[in-house]
């Protein structure tokens, strides 16, 4: 449930929760790994107002220790809301939302790299209308899946086809199963991915969450201190030690050809990706 139900942008909806991901994994081999995290649950008509909290230490679209910018989200002309109406609009949306939550982890002195970012969707009874979920991957690349449903409660559940190229170990092939579980005073989010009818793939993005105030903010500084500045580089590891492990050569990155998949502009660290995949697959055949 929301933390309060105050008026439209109303700051008592907005929040940190603090909590874990969990990533498991079936293939190529058994791996499981589980790190601390915070999660920022905006209300996305809030951004468009001065936030109740330090201007240093939180704003919308201006520079600040965390930050959100438009531009990281979705795609076109208008602020955040402009644009999910234009996507629900898109793909059949019932009615438009009363009540947007952006689930996601803020820049952080102007940087971050989210593996995924959610928008949940809400009517003016509070039920869920819709689950966009933009998924970004290490080769500057972006997915947008809008999901939706008929007006209700949580706990949520959609199965789709898999159309965005995410992990080297992966090819583009399987079904996913989003679960929105809890949004507001919890948060728990599961992302499953099945390929032959067999589970391969489980993520969960659990925790508790607390007002957004300053105070919260300085409680971030002092318990996340690197987490953002780490998300890129434990992605790495965690593809070093299962390559090392497995001996499997990653799949080739296809040439994205999906309407919602979105081609950012690649930065050195992409740039380092890429490299360091082609530098596998060289090490790989010349054991062959």
């Amino acid at each position: 449930m929301p933390i309060n139900y105050g008026e439209r942008g109303d700051s008592s909806r907005s929040s940190i929760a603090f909590g874990e991901v969990l990533h498991w994994r079936a293939e190529p081999r058994e791996h499981l790994f589980r790190y601390p995290i915070f999660t920022f649950q905006l209300d996305v008509d809030q951004l468009r107002a001065p936030m109740p909290v330090s201007s240093w230490l939180f704003r919308a679209n201006k520079r600040a220790v965390f930050s959100v910018r438009d531009d990281d989200y979705l795609r076109g002309p208008g602020d955040l809301r402009a644009r999910i109406e234009r996507v629900l609009g898109e793909v059949g949306a019932p009615v438009s939302p009363d009540r947007i939550t952006l689930i996601t982890m803020p820049r952080y002195l102007g940087y971050v790299f989210n593996p995924v970012s959610f928008f949940a969707c809400f009517d003016e009874q509070d039920r869920l209308i819709a689950f966009i979920t933009q998924v970004n991957n290490t080769f500057g690349e972006t997915h947008v899946y809008p999901l939706v449903c008929e007006p209700t409660r949580l706990p949520v559940a959609w199965r789709f086809p898999k159309e965005f190229f995410v992990s080297p170990f992966f090819d583009r092939e399987g079904e996913y199963e989003v679960i929105l579980k809890e949004e507001g005073t919890n948060l728990n989010i599961v992302v499953n991915l099945e390929k032959d009818k067999r589970l391969a793939f489980s993520a969960t993005l659990r925790g508790a969450a607390e007002p957004l105030t300053s105070r919260r903010l300085w409680q971030v500084l002092r318990r996340y201190p690197l987490t953002t500045f780490l998300t890129m580089p434990r992605i790495h590891l965690q593809a070093m030690t299962l390559y090392f492990r497995v001996r499997t050569c990653p799949f080739k990155r296809p040439t994205p050809n999906h309407p919602y998949t979105i081609r950012s502009q690649q930065n050195i660290i992409h740039k380092t990706r890429l490299a360091l995949l082609s530098l596998m697959k060289a090490v790989r055949n010349a054991r062959s």
